[in-house]
């Protein structure tokens, strides 16, 4: 597997087709949205003392509620559009680098489509690892409470295997149009023949996501703290404060966490390519056979 131009391809993509960093922003494991301001100041909940029911639902009806019901709208807002842009990317690299004509709305029309299928997989992979992990816990307290400890190397273990194997499912599923049992099946066999592949993948993405973190937390602190300062000076409505900050600092967002999300997204989905068709410039191509040297008669 080439590695090397796995990594400068996906930069070359998330660079070169802006129009992808939407995609990227939701789709991406680094979005970079503005919900960096403090409300808890605000709040001040640790000098309030409840005396009674009443005096707990005034609090949440004056302070929490403004605060929760933005944040559980935009919450199914994100998760909605991550359901819809995941495929969309996929179907935008899969056009740029293995022939076919990409278009910003071609793409986004494929992640329509693949919603339901999109979103079964990820319902499917939350309640596998979530029951996985109360199963081996439920294991280890009648063993004994040690084992605990025991189990969270086996959690680590089963949490690369569920999510590499999703990771591939999930492209197999955009890129062949496949079902969610034929996705989970193409992904495990992938998974299974190339685990030395998938483990070196997964330290390449650790190692570049530590990096990128850290340059994304300096600069998201650096552009995003004016405009706090101005949403500051604004209003000191809690919910404002927080849907203001959010709607001002997208551009922002769409920068940063838009074009780490394409490079990461891209990064897995060029690895996927270089498995499953060696005639990819990111297989290793294997040597040509020698010819066939002619008989002497």
């Amino acid at each position: 597997m080439k590695y090397g131009k796995i990594i400068e391809d996906s930069f070359g993509l998330g660079w070169k087709y802006k129009s992808l960093w939407f995609f990227g922003l939701f789709a991406g494991s680094f979005a970079e949205f503005n919900f960096n301001y403090k409300t808890e100041q605000q709040l001040d909940i640790d000098s309030i003392e409840f005396e009674s029911f009443e005096q707990l639902f005034a609090f949440f009806s004056e302070y929490l509620a403004p605060i929760l019901l933005p944040v559980i709208f935009l919450t199914l807002v994100l998760s909605a559009m991550r359901i819809i842009c995941s495929p969309a990317l996929i179907d935008g690299v899969n056009k740029i680098t293995r022939g076919g004509t990409y278009k910003f709305w071609g793409s986004y029309s494929r992640g329509l489509d693949f919603f339901w299928r999109y979103l079964g997989l990820n319902v499917l992979f939350a309640a596998v690892m979530v029951g996985m992990i109360i199963i081996l816990f439920g294991i280890a307290v009648m063993i004994h409470w040690l084992m605990i400890f025991l189990m969270f190397p086996v959690i680590m273990i089963f949490g690369f295997v569920g999510s590499t194997v999703f990771g591939l499912a999930e492209r197999s599923l955009v890129v062949r149009d496949n079902s969610i049992g034929d996705a989970l099946e193409e992904g495990w066999v992938l998974f299974k023949n190339n685990i030395g592949k998938c483990i070196v993948i997964m330290l390449i993405v650790f190692g570049l996501a530590m990096g990128l973190a850290i340059v994304l937390s300096l600069l998201g602190l650096m552009f995003y703290f004016p405009i706090n300062f101005i949403v500051g000076g604004i209003t000191e409505n809690i919910a404002l404060t927080f849907v203001l900050a959010f709607i001002l600092g997208l551009p922002v967002s769409v920068f940063l966490g838009g074009f780490a999300g394409t490079f990461f997204h891209s990064l897995y989905t060029l690895f996927y390519f270089g498995l499953v068709d060696p005639s990819t410039p990111y297989a290793d191509q294997p040597p040509a056979a020698p010819a066939p040297t002619p008989t002497q008669p």
